[in-house]
């Protein structure tokens, strides 16, 4: 029995960003996260004794033929492929080619989009067999063990398959509640060399999920309503701190992205995992992301002393109505506390914007950028909002008709989509223009940032940073 599993060739224009991304995307540059959650589908059919290979198109840059060709002299018995939204379209021209390669393999497919669309991609496709909905690590397992004579299709909860002529939808696969019982993503097959983020300072790095499932009722998230649901299940402190140290000094690691929806969530387990690493004398620089209303002195200064020199904070506006209607749950005074706080404790600051949601106005798109300055972030990213099919804002704009797109390819974060009385395709995409431009052309910034050159590694990360914001906006304006 063989299985194969894959991030599927997303050919350019540009990088698609698919794999471990909230927000599936095409980029300028290939600056790409760690496929963390296939390299846990890796490890979960290897400890099952599955003889499984993993292939990445998009780093690999592979064309669909040339992918097709590489999955035909591997010759799975099974080939999982994950699927986004905006790359739907070539990921189904994949799963037809390598069908057509190797007329025997089952073809099953997972990811947000096939999990919201599973009745039509299966009605519609003759060539997929069956769809992993949600969390798919034991969901792929099973169907791999089912190859081998130990289950049946009917049995496996978590999928919709096809059964001759018509389609069978199984039961929901209850979500993993210990997290513990998973092993370690396969690092040695899912290798780090080619994944890392332009924020990253060290020389070789990793992602860690130390937690799944966020809580909150943001109308803009895709992983809650189509993934890993609401519920936050957390791995234990001594798991998450025996993979750091697995990861520095098994694999050579210098830095760790926590890859969590929010690492602070559960405040004296995040104190327990600090004190743990400092305990173990684990010497690793680490960044995660984090909820503004999540920080506290204390927590941040048991973050930094354990190696944390940066966090991602979803701040998303700097209106307060903005952030009522897009049900984030913080105040922009929370915001000041939680950026004040941070640069006391000495740890660099992103944060994340979201504009052209269907409230936008110009004022608010001002208060925006205005507030963005004055939080004083180390960096700060504008994006234009995409409703991605399973979200609350999806489901809102396609009944009140503010959807505006040609195909899925549209979803790829280039372009703008929603559109209202109020709000134009060309407004939002005007915004995120001169958001970038007027947050990191002042000089102030300028100056601030120069100042840090005197930092080899500092300079690194700024020198990558800057060329890949340079990139996002000209390659915004070519959309």
């Amino acid at each position: 029995m063989r299985v194969l599993v894959a991030n599927p060739p997303w050919p350019g224009p540009g990088y698609g960003a698919r794999s471990d991304v909230r927000w599936p995307h095409r980029r300028s540059d290939k600056y790409l996260e760690y496929p963390i959650y296939l390299a846990y589908v890796v490890a979960v059919l290897e400890k099952a004794g599955v003889d499984v290979h993993f292939v990445d198109g998009v780093v690999e840059e592979l064309s669909v033929q040339a992918f097709a060709e590489k999955v035909k002299r591997l010759r799975p018995d099974l080939i999982a492929i994950e699927c986004s939204t905006p790359s739907i379209t070539k990921d189904l021209q994949t799963a037809q080619k390598v069908k057509e390669e190797l007329e025997d393999t089952f073809i099953v497919l997972m990811g947000s989009h096939p999990t919201y669309f599973h009745k039509e991609i299966l009605s519609e496709n003759k060539f997929v067999d069956a769809i992993a909905r949600g969390e798919f690590d034991f969901t792929i397992r099973e169907l791999a063990l089912t190859f081998k004579g130990q289950q049946q299709l009917q049995n496996i909860a978590g999928i919709s398959y096809r059964n001759g002529e018509s389609i069978q939808i199984n039961e929901d696969r209850p979500l993993i509640q210990d997290l513990d019982t998973l092993p370690f993503p396969a690092r040695h097959i899912v290798k780090s060399d080619s994944y890392r983020e332009a924020v990253f300072t060290g020389r070789r790095c990793t992602t860690i999920v130390s937690s799944r499932g966020c809580p909150y009722q943001c109308v803009f998230c895709l992983w809650p309503r189509t993934m890993y649901g609401r519920k936050f299940r957390k791995r234990s402190m001594a798991n998450v701190v025996d993979e750091v140290q697995h990861v520095v000094e098994d694999c050579g690691v210098d830095e760790i992205y926590f890859d969590d929806d929010c690492l602070t969530l559960d405040r004296n387990r995040l104190l327990q995992i600090c004190e743990e690493i400092v305990r173990r004398h684990v010497k690793v620089k680490w960044m995660c992301q984090a909820r503004v209303d999540n920080a506290d002195d204390e927590v941040l200064k048991a973050m930094k002393q354990a190696g944390c020199h940066y966090i991602k904070y979803g701040v998303e506006s700097g209106s307060q109505e903005m952030l009522d209607a897009m049900k984030k749950g913080i105040t922009l005074d929370k915001v000041r506390r939680a950026f004040k706080l941070t640069r006391k404790a000495g740890i660099k600051t992103q944060a994340f914007f979201l504009l052209g949601l269907p409230w936008e106005t110009p004022e608010t798109v001002t208060e925006t950028i205005e507030f963005a300055k004055e939080i004083k972030p180390d960096s700060a990213q504008f994006a234009v909002v995409v409703p991605h099919p399973g979200t609350e804002l999806y489901d809102l704009c396609l009944e009140r008709g503010w959807l505006r797109y040609e195909s899925w390819d549209d979803f790829d974060c280039r372009k703008a989509l929603i559109e209202t009385d109020n709000l134009s395709i060309e407004d939002a995409e005007r915004y995120r223009t001169r958001a970038y431009k007027e947050f990191y052309l002042r000089p102030s910034f300028i100056l601030r940032t120069t100042l840090k050159l005197w930092n080899p590694k500092e300079a690194k990360r700024i020198i990558r940073s800057a060329k890949s914001i340079m990139k996002r906006i000209s390659y915004y304006g070519e959309s």
